[in-house]
Order: structure tokens, then C-alpha cells, then sequence
């Protein structure tokens, strides 16, 4: 119970800084700067027990930002064409995974319908999905990125 106190307590102390570095980096791109937080926080919490929390976490967290932003970088360009024409895709959330465009067929229906609901709406709501759902936005942001994982960016 401590150690995730202790991990809570570095998330809210770190959040705003690791989001700044982000949105320079990604010059000034809030969606991005929002999702590459996100991913740098989730990857946090899914090696909390392979990191020392008393050594300066803060580096850690800038440095696991800077592969993410690369990463994020290295992908925007594909990302962008997909997210732009699968949302347009995804708004029949009932279409068979065979007939569903190469790279969203690896989804299930209700992934599938998830992604289309969370792209449809913006930040409030997201909020709204979230508290429909019975989940809070943090599991929320973990279900895209797993459901963003699944999608094959080069088909």
C-alpha cells in the first residue's frame, strides 16, 4: 500500500512537468503532447516494481518521454493517416472484422466500437464514457492504448 501511495504521489508531482517536456517537444501538439504523457505514466506504472522510487524517478520519466516522443514521431505520420481515415471508417461500429479496412480487422466488435465512441467525442465526453463504463479515465486511456496497439499501422 505504501509503494502505491508512494507512486501516486510521484504521478501527480510529475504529470504537469512530463506533459510540458512533451508539448515542446512535440511543438506545442496537445493531442500528441497528452497522448505520449499517457503512455510515459502507463509504462510507469507497468514497471513500478522494477524501479527504485526513492532514486530520482524524474529522470527516468523524462528519459522513458524521450523514447516515446521518437517513437511517437517515427509513427505520426501513419497514425495520422489512420486515425483520420479509420474514424471516418468506424462510424458503422457494427461492420464485420472482414470487412473492416486491413488494419482495424485484429479488433473486436466492441473494441472496435470503444475506439469509434472515444474518437467521436472530445475531453468531457471522454469523462462521460468513462463514468458509463463504470471505469475511470486512467482505464480508460489503458483500453486505447491497448485497442491502438492492435491496430496494424502498415496496412
Amino acid at each position: 500500500m505504501r509503494a502505491k501511495k508512494q507512486a501516486e504521489r510521484i504521478i501527480e508531482e510529475n504529470y504537469s512537468a512530463v506533459y510540458r517536456f512533451c508539448r515542446s517537444r512535440l511543438w506545442d501538439d496537445e493531442n500528441g503532447a497528452e497522448e505520449c504523457t499517457q503512455e510515459v505514466f502507463l509504462l510507469f506504472i507497468q514497471k513500478i516494481n522494477e524501479l527504485n522510487l526513492n532514486d530520482k524517478i524524474e529522470r527516468w520519466l523524462i528519459a522513458a518521454a524521450s523514447r516515446i516522443i521518437k517513437n511517437y514521431l517515427k509513427n505520426k505520420a501513419k497514425r495520422a493517416e489512420y486515425e483520420t481515415n479509420g474514424v471516418e471508417e468506424l462510424v458503422s461500429p457494427d461492420v464485420p472484422p472482414e470487412e473492416r479496412s486491413p488494419a482495424f480487422q485484429k479488433l473486436t466488435n466492441e473494441e472496435y466500437h470503444l475506439l469509434q465512441r472515444y474518437y467521436d467525442t472530445d475531453r468531457n465526453s471522454r469523462e462521460e464514457l468513462a463514468s458509463e463504463l463504470g471505469i475511470s479515465m486512467n482505464t480508460l486511456y489503458q483500453r486505447i492504448y491497448a485497442i491502438k496497439n492492435k491496430i496494424d499501422y502498415t496496412k
